[in-house]
């Protein structure tokens, strides 16, 4: 199993490594990694409204930048 990250919905969860779509939302954007490299494997046990990378400091969950 490995934890995967829905871009759509930004929800983590565990998948098989063949899993491509959504546990919640069911699309088919889910990302096994950051984009520089760090798996998700921190990622399900977290808390909070906002979530960022601790490699590169990426936001994965939480609001966008620069929304209100």
């Amino acid at each position: 199993m490995t934890v995967k990250r829905c871009s759509t919905c930004s929800r983590f969860a565990e998948y098989e490594d063949d899993d491509s779509f959504c546990l919640a939302c069911g699309h088919d954007s889910l990302e096994a990694e950051c984009a520089c490299g760090r798996s998700f494997g921190y990622a399900p046990g977290e808390n909070g409204h906002e979530l960022h990378c601790p490699r590169c400091g990426r936001r994965l969950r939480g609001r966008a930048d620069g929304v209100d």
